[in-house]
């Protein structure tokens, strides 16, 4: 059976996702986003309301707050915009706790009559708890369209005498490694020679490197090809 709530007003879409502490990259916060189940749906300046169906379980509270469950927030918020936010989001959800992967898929399956919904589909299938960041999301949604194949996420890298040399953010066919540079700073010089250490160790066991930053993210048929021709070498050596 259905069990639906009528009458009701919650937050949702990008307002429940943003106050359930995820990602609002690519967002538009410019008005708060509600769903209420009856009623007209009539938007001003400040409000942008929603009409839809709610169960039981695509509502909770949060500080006294109703809002769309995580999973119901992640992809209502795709199905109006983007896969790639959906992508991001997706990714933190599953990163931070606040959904399962089983939870996400079902939810696309729900909504899958709603406009937009191919994205949010695609996005929950892609989504992956391991990636760290915004950023990480993004390098992985350009590595898939560009035809990189699908990298190792988080992976540990030991010597021969099985001492830790480092964690990569991924490592594409086993050989190399592609870190995603965000806004890093070293705070010491000890701290930029331990990495310089760390990346020699690691080419010393005969892993490539190929690096990318925000900027490189806005140009991914460059960014592809650039790490096409890495893998390229890398396999090659």
């Amino acid at each position: 059976m259905t069990h639906r709530l009528d009458g009701e007003v919650v937050v949702s879409h990008q307002s429940a996702t943003l106050l359930r502490g995820l990602p609002n990259w690519d967002l538009d916060h410019g008005r708060v986003q509600v769903t209420r189940t009856s009623g007209r749906a009539r938007s001003d300046r400040a409000v942008q309301i929603h009409r839809s169906p709610l169960e039981l379980d695509d509502v909770s509270e949060l500080a006294g707050l109703r809002l769309t469950s995580p999973a119901r927030a992640v992809v209502e918020t795709t199905c109006t915009s983007s896969y790639e936010v959906g992508v991001v989001l997706s990714d933190a959800a599953l990163r931070g706790g606040l959904v399962t992967k089983e939870q996400l898929v079902r939810m696309a399956q729900r909504l899958e009559h709603w406009p937009g919904s191919p994205a949010a589909c695609a996005a929950v299938g892609f989504a992956d708890g391991a990636s760290e960041s915004v950023g990480e999301s993004r390098l992985r949604v350009l590595m898939a369209n560009e035809g990189i194949p699908s990298p190792e996420l988080q992976v540990e890298i030991r010597d021969s005498e099985g001492r830790l040399l480092g964690r990569v953010d991924f490592l594409v066919c086993r050989r190399l490694i592609v870190e995603f540079d965000g806004a890093q700073k070293y705070d010491s010089v000890k701290d930029l020679v331990a990495e310089k250490w760390r990346e020699d160790r690691l080419r010393d066991l005969g892993y490539s490197f190929a690096r990318v930053g925000w900027a490189d993210l806005d140009h991914p048929r460059e960014t592809g090809h650039r790490l096409h021709q890495s893998l390229a070498r890398s396999t090659a050596a």
